[in-house]
């Protein structure tokens, strides 16, 4: 079985890369933002309201950067898994062997 601390220290790890990912995610969200600008039309009682000019844009890069972040994190914990099952499996055969 994987020890406390082996398990801890890979679980700050993966938090580690869910935070870059969700950085880079929300780079791509802000992008989309700049991308699809915004205007502002007049309201009620000449209240203006802000508008997106081009929200196409903006969606696209919103579903970019989402499924970056969705992807980045599904493939870090199936990557830090497989390195911790690889880890474990090689332990035993080392110690079944001896």
């Amino acid at each position: 079985m994987v020890s406390w601390s082996t398990a801890l220290k890979k679980a700050s790890i993966y938090v580690g890369f869910i935070i870059i990912w969700a950085i880079i995610g929300f780079v791509i969200f802000s992008i989309g933002f700049v991308v699809g600008g915004f205007n502002v039309q007049p309201g009620p009682f000449d209240v203006p309201i802000p508008i997106m000019a081009n929200p196409l844009a903006f969606l696209v890069f919103f579903i970019i950067g989402y499924f970056i972040i969705l992807l980045g994190m599904m493939a870090t914990f199936f990557k830090i898994m497989a390195e911790i099952t690889a880890e474990e499996v090689e332990r035993r055969l080392r110690t079944s062997s001896s």
